[in-house]
């Protein structure tokens, strides 16, 4: 399957970033999306980030979606976990590719959330099934408890 920018006919973009922030005490902020119809995973938990637009690596994006969404930018460090592919509503033909990105800040105060309604920093027991948080967001939880495990960073 060839990825372009958006799924024929629809403004969703097929190639994603996902962004979790981790604060200097090892804490995990996740973003509370605003309830505006018509955007993904209105009024729920989500993670920071948004499309990869044409000629943009996924790096340059999770930065960039980043500085957009919260002001961060050179005070913190943006690392690469994995890309995974949803499928959106069970639908074969809507694979939207998720590229997830951890970024580790050592300036909290600095954040200013300037998409959605805020931020929450989550407990590392949280149950990501339990919580409202659409399916690609509970995937990004998975993967991203499963790096900090391996890496030996505790939350």
């Amino acid at each position: 399957m060839e990825f372009g920018y958006f799924f024929k006919n629809m403004n969703i973009p097929n190639s994603i970033v996902r962004i979790f922030i981790m604060l200097p005490n090892g804490q995990i902020v996740a973003q509370l999306r605003d309830n505006i119809p018509g955007i993904a995973s209105q009024g729920m938990l989500s993670t920071f980030g948004g499309g990869v637009d044409i000629g943009e690596s996924p790096q340059q994006a999770a930065v960039r979606e980043l500085e957009e969404e919260t002001s961060l930018k050179s005070d913190c460090k943006v690392e690469f976990i994995t890309t995974f592919l949803y499928i959106k509503n069970n639908n074969p033909e809507f694979i939207q590719k998720n590229h997830l990105f951890l970024a580790k800040v050592s300036n909290f105060e600095k954040i200013e959330i300037k998409e959605g309604v805020g931020f929450v920093v989550l407990r590392k027991d949280v149950d990501f099934e339990k919580v409202n948080a659409g399916e690609g967001t509970q995937m990004a939880w998975k993967f991203l408890q499963e790096y900090l495990k391996s890496n030996n960073l505790c939350m």
